[in-house]
């Protein structure tokens, strides 16, 4: 097996690489011996201009997309100099370029193949975070209770049976396919009880997740809120999530604090009068 087959097998297993291609180069876009940067690629999202790791002919390499056929699921492939080397069908498109010598391709990290995901249970120093089930609406009924916790993001308090209704909704999972829903409980670990939750919202063909979080009212001021964001920021970051969002209410200073703690930055951006944080991807 050569050096592109070994790395087309270890992409289409899901891993990222780099590597120094030579001869064969598609200047001035690659030359031969710059460090190229390649991930496994969702090839739906293909677009022409993209540079791919492809199989044409029994022959791995780097290729420029030329032209894209969605309805036979394939991709026109060649060089920067015009030369057309055929179709290839969307099982052979193995990686996308991200990165051409530390300089990204824009919109190539978008087009990133990434594996399902699914909420897991997180462990952080004094708590745990659990994936939401119905079965938590009646414990986290008596949590959120407390009128004052919808101060700046508005609602009220819901009874179990409405709290339970939405639980079912948020399990079963977003009706748009480009979104993912993952919602924990914050679990306690000292005595067991819940004290509430936090959430990211997944749209992972822009490679973003946006956070939230609340701690029950007899809970706050012990850095409880901050230790769950940061945790659930972590576990997104390993997945990988490049890019973390989280709107902030410009007088709930306690959840700015969280939000900064997760490394998040406050922008000049406001949605419905709150401010945007940001943390960018790498």
């Amino acid at each position: 097996m050569g050096m592109l087959d070994a790395l087309a097998d270890r992409v289409g297993r899901g891993e990222t690489v780099e590597f120094r291609p030579t001869g064969g180069s598609m200047a001035p876009l690659i030359h031969s011996r710059q460090r190229v940067r390649v991930a496994p690629a969702d090839p739906a999202l293909v677009e022409v201009g993209d540079i791919v790791l492809a199989r044409v002919s029994g022959t791995v390499y780097l290729h420029l997309v030329s032209a894209v056929d969605a309805a036979r699921r394939r991709v026109q492939i060649g060089n920067n100099r015009g030369r057309v080397n055929g179709w290839t069908a969307h099982d052979r498109v193995y990686g996308i370029c991200l990165a051409v010598d530390g300089v990204p391709r824009a919109g190539a990290a978008a087009k990133v193949r990434r594996p399902a995901v699914r909420p897991a249970g997180i462990a952080a120093r004094r708590l745990d975070l659990l994936p939401l089930a119905v079965g938590h609406a009646a414990e986290m009924a008596l949590v959120l209770a407390d009128p004052a916790l919808y101060a700046f993001t508005g609602g009220t308090p819901l009874p179990p049976e409405a709290l339970r209704a939405r639980y079912a909704r948020l399990v079963a999972g977003s009706p748009d396919p480009a979104v993912v829903w993952c919602n924990w409980v914050v679990r306690l670990r000292q005595d067991g009880r819940l004290i509430g939750t936090v959430q990211a919202t997944l749209t992972p063909a822009r490679d973003r997740a946006e956070l939230a979080w609340v701690v029950g009212t007899p809970w706050q001021g012990h850095g409880y809120g901050a230790e769950a964001a940061r945790a659930l920021a972590e576990w997104l970051t390993a997945l990988p999530v490049g890019r973390l969002v989280a709107h902030v209410h410009p007088d709930h200073h306690a959840s700015a604090a969280i939000a900064a703690a997760c490394g998040l930055t406050g922008t000049r951006h406001r949605q419905d009068g709150e401010v945007r944080w940001e943390r960018p991807g790498p």
